[in-house]
């Protein structure tokens, strides 16, 4: 009798666990109500890496621009926030002692000038007058000199009187001291204008360097932008007074926008799959319907602890167009392009499901649900790489109601 209730139970125990399972996968899919299905099939995935990072700024990102000049700011054309371009007019500091300073050095500049244009034109006549006045003097006197031999000749012979002779050596005397002093008066012309001309000419260069200092000295009453960025902080505002001591009055800050870097924490348990040259896309809260786009530049090899867990950064240039959006300390969410398969097994994200540890889907045999294990690799935006379990041209769920117990994949 043993002997035969083992043998009973030996065949019925199969028999219902079998009658239990196929009750059990029927209630199942009892359960399951189907709204949209998908084909398994080949197609292009991207290995994404979510992770999320923060704008930092780089060295020297910020520029502090002064003044040197002193007085009250009379205009300030730029606030906090706002974008400027390399040369924009940024500020005007009172500028009403400087322009007399150049007013007053531009009409002594006009006045040298006139000057030595006077003296250039003077000089020269008065030369010209004094080489004929001395050419007469040099004709008298060779005249003079003749008459004196002649007539010192004359009395010899006993042909002139002595009255003559001497009336012609003082003419001689009188003739030579003309020319002496018609020689003299143009040496003396020719000197006092080649003083008078270099006077001039210095004074001329003297004062085109004083209106030159004082130009420059306007010039620091106009504050312009010295580079492209962003207006991070003003420190003066209109009618207050600068004070330019040995340093220049600080004015404004620009942050650099070629500056301003993303800071990725990788967890270390993605960091094996990130390499510098890697396409980021990523977006901050300000504007989450706007995506920007970069590459990964190097990867910090000092980890850092946060809430016990071991992060990495790796780092993304942020491009100058970005930085009107973009500010430091400002949360960012990135999608690290950790690789790229254009001929993979996918399937839709939502097609997936898990239970301990295990992922399986809903695929559809005569018209009706049913469950299969399968093994997954890479995770995209909208899907996922089937490596085992399912074959192209499948049709599964992906839009569907599952039983209570069920969870989505992430």
């Amino acid at each position: 009798m043993k002997k035969f209730l083992i043998i009973a139970l030996i065949v019925l125990i199969p028999v219902i666990a079998g009658v239990y399972y196929y009750n059990k996968q029927k209630e199942q899919q009892q359960q399951i109500k189907v709204y949209e299905t998908a084909k398994v099939k080949r197609g292009k995935i991207q290995n994404i890496i979510n992770a999320t990072a923060i704008v930092k700024t780089r060295v020297n990102a910020y520029l502090k621009i002064g003044t040197r000049a002193t007085g009250e700011i009379q205009k300030m054309f730029v606030d906090v926030g706002d974008y400027v371009k390399k040369g924009q007019l940024i500020a005007i500091i009172d500028q009403r002692e400087y322009k007399k300073d150049v007013e007053r050095l531009t009409y002594q500049l006009e006045e040298a000038k006139k000057n030595l244009q006077k003296i250039l034109q003077v000089y020269p006549a008065r030369i010209k007058e004094a080489e004929k006045k001395l050419s007469v003097a040099q004709a008298e006197y060779d005249y003079a000199k003749w008459n004196f031999l002649r007539e010192k000749q004359l009395l010899k012979q006993g042909f002139t009187t002595q009255e003559s002779y001497e009336k012609a050596q003082k003419e001689l005397k009188a003739k030579k001291a003309q020319l002496e002093l018609a020689k003299a008066t143009l040496e003396k012309l020719k000197l006092e204008y080649k003083n008078e001309k270099e006077i001039a000419q210095e004074n001329i260069k003297v004062t085109q360097k004083q209106l030159e200092k004082a130009k420059i000295r306007l010039s620091y009453t106009e504050i312009y932008s010295p580079i492209d960025g962003i207006v991070s902080k003003v420190v003066a505002r209109e009618g207050e007074t600068l004070v330019a001591g040995l340093q220049a009055g600080e004015l404004v800050t620009i942050l650099k926008p070629d500056k301003l870097e993303i800071q990725i924490f990788v967890d270390e348990t993605d960091i094996g799959k990130v390499q510098p040259g890697q396409k980021v896309i990523y977006y901050v809260d300000a504007y989450p319907d706007k995506f920007f786009h970069g590459k990964i530049t190097q990867i910090y090899p000092e980890p850092i602890v946060k809430q016990n867990i071991v992060y990495y950064l790796a780092i993304v240039p942020v491009k100058k167009e970005y930085a009107i959006y973009l500010r430091p300390e400002m949360t960012v969410y990135t999608k690290i392009i950790a690789g790229e398969k254009d001929n993979a097994l996918i399937i839709p994200n939502s097609a997936i499901r898990y239970e301990k540890g295990r992922q399986y889907v809903y695929v559809i045999q005569n018209g009706k649900p049913v469950k299969r294990y399968v093994k997954t690799g890479w995770i995209g935006e909208n899907y996922t790489e089937v490596i085992e379990g399912l074959k192209e041209g499948e049709e599964i769920a992906v839009k569907f109601s599952a039983p209570v117990k069920t969870k989505v994949f992430k």
